[in-house]
């Protein structure tokens, strides 16, 4: 006779495997960005900047700052403009914020990793560069496969 504990036991462990080595969801990245050099409000403000940017071209104000994006040669994003692509990152699927080491008082730059579709898919690598005032002074943009860890 099988003692029933042993059972239960198994059972659960079974059931709760698939969970427990599930990849994370798109949503679960947005919600949890991992951050680098900085805390969660000044990684939230600087979200805010750059999708304060966005609205604002879209809107069809002016901005000042350069705008750069590229991709390997033989993805398709090649041909897609910085300016479309920087309108369409999404910023709600932002994996990791870092704030870079820098010793020039005059500029901060920042990296920010978004993925698009998801882990293990192709992500946007972007460059954020804020000036002394805190304005962007420069979004550059790379279109690239993650890391293969």
């Amino acid at each position: 006779m099988t003692n029933p504990r042993c059972f239960l036991l198994a059972a659960t462990a079974l059931l709760l495997a698939p969970a427990a080595l599930a990849q994370p969801t798109p949503a679960d990245v947005a919600a949890q960005p991992q951050l680098r050099g900085l805390n969660a409000e000044e990684a939230a403000a600087l979200i805010a900047k750059i999708a304060d940017a966005q609205a604002r071209l879209k809107n069809g104000e002016k901005a000042y700052f350069e705008l750069l994006s590229g991709a390997p040669a033989s993805y398709p994003m090649t041909r897609t403009a910085p300016r479309d692509a920087f309108l369409r990152l999404p910023l709600a699927k932002t994996f990791r914020v870092e704030r870079k080491a820098t010793d020039n008082k005059l500029w901060q730059p920042y990296r920010i990793i978004v993925l698009p579709d998801g882990p293990g898919k192709l992500l946007w690598d972007v460059e954020v560069v804020l000036g002394i005032d805190g304005q962007i002074e420069r979004i550059a943009m790379l279109y690239r496969s993650p890391a293969p860890f």
